[in-house]
């Protein structure tokens, strides 16, 4: 029940998601603009992380998404504020996942009139909606509990993705009652019945099926394997996917979609179930061109509008992945027998022999070393393109990556949030000397938030896939060589524990040390 004390609007929107929406992490960072839902942040007693610029503050409640599965907030300042975050809500809603941004506003008395006040933008709900589910200004403060009402339906009864909601700083800082939470929950959409039946027929008549798995079927691993098990397929992952099948499984190809060898299986299979993937060229990596798909298609999705792009399904189940592969594996009466382990285990090896050699014997370390349930963040760097094919993940939401946008510098804070998200969880982060610049001030969010975790640098001095691509094309270089000159001491100035090491022995040494001792741990790769 609400108290009956007035509270200023700032505070009641706080005071709402803490107590209706169980909101317990906030990242976001004081303004002027924004003192008043601090003003309720500090009410409240939640968790509030301060990272250093707002783009943080957006891959951090990006990676506590999705280490936790619930939408993460952010409480920003306008203009700049909001313009600092729309690189993490972008890659948000390139990888459809939940995202609350607050964010205050030009004063109602001045919005849109060119008066120039601070932080002024013509339109600011305009400028980040082609990245949000939705993006609105509310001049009335009574609109306000419908709205983020709103929000969550989208978090959890559609495809998710970030909602941004604009408040100008005169309505934040207006009395109110306690806010009331207005029920108007929307339900899931649910397959029909006999389509289940279609599908299930299908997958039971398969003599080559595969099974693709994407970011939508994050919650349905137990589904997949069922679903698996019963026809014998191969089952291969999106990198949103990793983890949801677990890499010892030997139906599990891993997140293989890259490698052209199993892209070739995926076409001559005879019939391929597609759950919650958009089948993207960032999935595919390959020049463009959209999967030759010679068998049946079955394809579950949440979102009407994905289920015929990149692929037409015979059979379209529209829905919760969990809750339609879990109804499509009850109707699964069948124990076939297709070479699926054999198939799998052919790809596996197809998709290590995929990537570059030289980064192997790292990633060894890496997967020999780290302990059982290690969360990883990856930036956009070599190694970590290599690791998202061949490294192992057993357990859902604990592989972080900016698949879709292919953004820089978000791994060290995206590796913030999943570690404030789980604190008995160890952490790893894996960073190009390139993209880590684009974000380094947030060592020093990591260690005011007592972070224990291990980063570790893949310094090539520059950035290297875009040295290779130049050379590709024959291209003179230009912008591409570039240093930090001594990446161990700046984390030390951060206050990290920091080495430097240039073999494989020392590596392995240096992170076992390193997962062993609490706090923050950086570790240097030199490689030129």
């Amino acid at each position: 029940m609400a108290s009956s004390e007035k509270l200023r609007a700032g505070e009641a929107i706080i005071d709402l998601l803490v107590r209706e929406y169980g909101v317990d992490t906030v990242f976001g960072i004081p303004g002027v603009h924004n003192i008043e839902l601090f003003r309720g942040l500090h009410r409240s007693g939640i968790r509030v992380v301060a990272p250093r610029h707002e783009q943080g503050a957006g891959f951090m409640a990006d990676g506590w998404s999705i280490a936790t599965g619930k939408p993460g907030v952010c409480a920003l300042i306008s203009g700049p504020g909001l313009t600092n975050a729309i690189t993490p809500i972008a890659q948000a809603y390139h990888d459809s996942r939940p995202m609350l941004v607050l964010a205050s506003t030009t004063p109602t008395d001045a919005l849109g009139k060119k008066f120039g006040p601070l932080h002024d933008l013509d339109d600011q709900s305009a400028v980040v909606r082609t990245v949000t589910a939705f993006s609105e200004t509310v001049t009335d403060p009574t609109k306000l509990p419908a709205l983020i009402e709103r929000a969550w339906n989208v978090f959890t009864s559609s495809r998710p993705r970030p909602v941004h909601i604009a408040i100008p700083t005169d309505v934040l800082e207006q009395f109110v009652d306690p806010f009331t939470r207005v029920t108007n929950q929307a339900s899931l959409p649910v397959s029909i019945e006999s389509d289940i039946a279609r599908a299930a027929q299908l997958l039971a008549g398969a003599k080559r099926p595969m099974i693709i798995a994407g970011g939508g079927a994050i919650n349905a691993g137990d589904a997949l394997v069922q679903i698996a098990n019963a026809i014998d397929s191969p089952i291969v992952l999106t990198g949103n996917a990793k983890g949801v099948v677990p890499s010892t499984h030997s139906l599990c190809v891993g997140s293989a979609l890259v490698i052209p060898r199993v892209q070739d299986e995926i076409e001559q299979s005879d019939v391929v179930l597609v759950a919650g993937s958009e089948l993207s060229d960032a999935d595919l990596y390959n020049g463009g061109r959209a999967l030759n798909l010679t068998g049946k298609v079955i394809r579950i999705d949440i979102d009407v509008e994905q289920m015929q792009r990149r692929a037409i399904p015979d059979v379209s189940l529209l829905g919760d992945s969990r809750i339609t592969l879990t109804a499509l594996a009850q109707d699964l009466n069948v124990s076939s027998s297709n070479n699926g382990s054999e198939r799998a285990a052919n790809l596996r090896k197809s998709a290590r022999a995929g990537v570059r050699q030289d980064l192997l014997p790292w990633l060894d370390v890496m997967e020999q070393v780290m302990p059982e349930g290690t969360t990883v963040a990856l930036d956009s760097t070599q190694l970590a393109y290599a690791a998202h094919t061949v490294m192992a993940c057993n357990t859902p939401r604990s592989w972080l990556a900016p698949f879709g946008f292919g953004t820089l510098g978000c791994a060290l804070p995206m590796a913030i949030g999943a570690a404030i998200a789980d604190a008995t969880k160890p952490v790893l982060a894996i960073v190009g000397d390139g993209g880590w610049l684009f974000t380094v001030a947030e060592m020093a969010a990591a260690i005011d938030e007592g972070v224990n975790m291990v980063m570790v640098l893949w310094d090539n001095r520059g950035y290297g896939q875009i040295r290779e691509s130049f050379d590709d094309v024959q291209a003179p270089r230009m912008g591409v060589d570039v240093s930090s000159h001594d990446p161990s001491a700046i984390a030390r100035g951060f206050g990290w524990n920091a080495i430097d090491v240039n073999t494989i022995e020392a590596f392995s040494t240096a992170l076992s040390e390193a997962f062993e001792n609490r706090g923050a741990h950086f570790i240097r790769i030199s490689v030129s």
